[in-house]
């Protein structure tokens, strides 16, 4: 019986360490490549995501600082960071992002909404970022 109490016990110490456990998602060799990929043509300094809210992907502490309204990471907390809700689509579809620009809407500062399957992050991107949000957002 009362090996039974020790390996409950221990079960119940260890299992909060399998939940953390996993791939450490490192900003530099993870985050980075999907932001350039998917939001580098808007959100960097001229371009119109950027004019618009102020948010550029350039780098770690551009990304951290947010937009001219706030942040977007809220370190350790993939369910409050505005950055998951827009990549995510969890958003209203006219805030979601990553959307398109063609020549002509960047000329009038309109961005048109991509095709879903076309332009939007892959649901596995997605949730590579939300991890590392919930990780703490760590600058690796």
């Amino acid at each position: 019986m009362m090996t039974m109490k020790i390996a409950l016990m221990m079960n119940l110490l260890l299992f909060p360490m399998t939940v953390a456990a996993g791939p450490l998602i490192s900003f530099k060799n993870d985050v980075y490549p999907i932001l350039q990929n998917y939001c580098a043509s808007c959100h960097s300094p001229n371009g119109i995501g950027y004019e618009k809210s102020g948010f550029s992907v350039r780098n770690y502490a551009s990304v951290m600082k947010g937009t001219k309204y706030g942040a977007v990471v809220v370190s350790g907390s993939s369910l409050t960071s505005n950055l998951i809700w827009l990549i995510g689509h969890h958003a209203d579809a006219s805030i979601a992002m990553p959307k398109t620009c063609t020549q002509e809407s960047k000329d009038s500062h309109v961005c048109l909404q991509a095709s879903k399957s076309a332009h939007w992050l892959p649901k596995p991107e997605v949730r590579l970022i939300e991890d590392w949000v919930n990780q703490g957002a760590k600058d690796n």
